[in-house]
């Protein structure tokens, strides 16, 4: 018997972390679930090319990609959005039969699938956390809402929650999450955030990021990718890699968006004068927005080498995260801003300098014993990070061989999320046999 699954908050396969993510979520869902027919409600639907069907997100009405590059609020259809789904959604729980004369065409082959998934999962990811006027927030929640209004069991992969800076988002994470059949948070942080939100810590299960059970390409896939990078990489000299982000385009209230890009271009230096390395920045992530492609940020940075340009090199094109993961592998240490190229590397034994611009990814190298190797992102200068980066080369060794003592664990507790959320739904469906 077919069960049909919608997996929910599914961002942009231009984020190869996000791609991973779900790429993962499906594997674990089709393994535990062997009859799933999984349908992905997605933010970026055009970027999809793997399993599944596909419709359109919520935030896909509501968001256009214009203002500054991180995307305009279409008012109107904000405005419609509760009378436009949750009506259908009621009509169809009451009668059988969703009233659709209000809601957009565009919008009813989502809603149809909210109505004809027997389960719910959301994404792993880290999208619920305050921003701007809370809005985004507010609908990555309705998300849910809907699917609790339809009456399905609902479970949250492993997520980061928080920080909440408003009362009425603790009530509303509160009120929502408290009737999700599964919690799975992936750090410490979150499981205090849900604290202060109110939910008890017997609700919530902790487990490592799913994308420490990503697998890379073989080295000769990888490899055969691009020959002037195989070349690059193959020249013997230590390798350091960079992933940068543009974090003063996507949040506003980041001043430091230049002093943070000095310090990378300082490391930088610092390594191939220094150490007599070479230097690859990749792009981790490239859209949609244009306030989310890291290669804005990489170009300028890069502009600062321009005198050492033989020793730099630029990957300027999108790379399959599979590819990605295998040649972060290649690498002595990275600087990574971006979480998931942190767990990409770490996945593959590599050091890494981690640059955190939201608490998860503070929790994530907490969680790996690896804190001494973590700067805020505010707090990035060019003295701290060279510092930094010299003291992680001198014991890069000590360093491998701590990560690849505790990666069989991540990886093991990485691939539970499935096995769980099948185990749970049977528990549900025997008794909804019983009941019956």
């Amino acid at each position: 018997m077919t069960t049909r699954i919608l997996l929910i908050n599914v961002h942009s396969s231009c984020n190869a972390g996000d791609a991973a993510l779900t790429e993962v979520t499906l594997e674990q869902l089709q393994a535990n679930i062997p009859a799933a027919k999984i349908t992905l409600s997605m933010d970026d639907p055009a970027s999809h090319s793997g399993d599944g069907a596909v419709v359109e997100s919520l935030f896909t009405w509501i968001k256009q990609p214009e203002g500054g590059g991180r995307g305009r609020w279409k008012l109107a259809s904000l405005f419609w959005l509760a009378p436009g789904t949750l009506l259908p959604i009621l009509t169809a729980r009451i009668s059988g039969r969703p009233f659709f004369r209000l809601t957009p065409p565009a919008w009813r082959s989502t809603l149809n699938a909210y109505l004809q998934a027997d389960l719910v999962v959301s994404k792993p990811g880290g999208f619920l956390y305050s921003s701007g006027l809370g809005l985004s927030l507010l609908v990555s929640l309705y998300t849910m809402i809907l699917a609790l209004a339809a009456g399905k069991p609902l479970y949250l992969f492993p997520q980061s929650i928080g920080p909440f800076r408003r009362g009425w988002e603790r009530w509303l994470v509160r009120q929502v999450l408290s009737r999700a059949r599964l919690i799975m948070v992936r750090e410490e942080i979150s499981i205090l955030e849900l604290a202060a939100c109110g939910l008890s810590r017997e609700r919530v299960q902790l487990m490592p990021d799913v994308a420490f059970a990503f697998r890379g390409a073989p080295p000769a896939e990888a490899a055969a990718w691009r020959p002037d990078l195989r070349s690059f990489i193959e020249s013997r000299c230590p390798l350091l890699g960079i992933t940068a982000i543009n974090w003063g385009a996507q949040n506003p209230t980041f001043q430091h968006q230049e002093a943070y890009e000095s310090a990378c271009a300082a490391a930088a230096r610092y390594f191939i004068e220094k150490i007599h390395g070479r230097v690859i920045f990749f792009p981790q992530v490239w859209g949609p927005f244009e306030a989310q492609d890291d290669r804005v940020s990489a170009r300028r940075i890069a502009r600062r080498l321009a005198d050492l340009k033989s020793e730099v090199l630029l990957v300027d094109d999108p790379v399959p995260p599979r590819i990605l993961k295998s040649l972060y592998g290649r690498l002595d240490i990275l600087i990574g801003s971006r979480m998931h190229s942190n767990i990409f590397a770490l996945s593959e034994g590599v050091p890494v300098l981690a640059i955190g611009y939201q608490p998860k990814t503070a929790g994530i190298i907490r969680m790996m014993g690896l804190s001494e190797w973590m700067i805020p992102i505010q707090e990035t200068s060019a003295e701290t990070l060279t510092q930094k980066l010299d003291q992680l080369w001198q014991r890069r060794q000590e360093v491998r061989e701590h990560i690849r003592g505790i990666f069989p664990e991540l990886a093991a507790g990485a691939g539970e999320p499935g096995r769980l959320t099948a185990e749970d739904y049977a528990i549900l469906q025997r008794g909804n046999r019983r009941a019956g």
